[in-house]
């Protein structure tokens, strides 16, 4: 499986042309409690379903793995802390040092980023085993 995202930039937000810059610029458009946040969080979400318990996302951190200035696509790395909750047993499980990758496209027209992460879960096929 693999998660995608899509996002509206702020409209004031100049595309940084460095990483450094760029990576700054995603701490930004990231920030808690709003719609690119929210968005992130889901995707996250969904992309750690198979660790079962309630998730809780916290300590985000983002590097920019590369960027293209002139095709405005580039390579994300988030790492986060992640919290499970098992509600049954009231067992918290603190996961350090998690992370995911993300590919993300530009489109300066229309004013949003879109974003795939990688593929996850099983991916093997029954002709593995043969």
């Amino acid at each position: 499986m693999q998660e995608v995202f899509n996002i509206s930039l702020p409209d004031d937000l100049v595309i940084p042309q460095d990483n450094d810059q760029l990576q700054k610029a995603m701490e930004v458009i990231f920030q808690p409690g709003t719609e690119p946040y929210k968005s992130l969080i889901a995707a996250l979400t969904e992309e750690n379903k198979d660790k079962f318990g309630s998730s809780k996302f916290d300590v985000l951190q983002f590097e920019v793995k590369r960027f293209d200035p002139v095709t405005l696509k580039g390579r994300l790395r988030i790492q986060y802390k992640l919290e499970l909750t098992f509600s049954c047993s009231g067992i918290v499980n603190d996961l350090n040092n998690q992370h995911s990758y993300w590919n993300f496209e530009t489109d300066q027209q229309s004013g949003r980023m879109y974003f795939r992460g990688d593929e996850y879960g099983d991916l093997r096929s029954t002709t593995d085993e043969f």
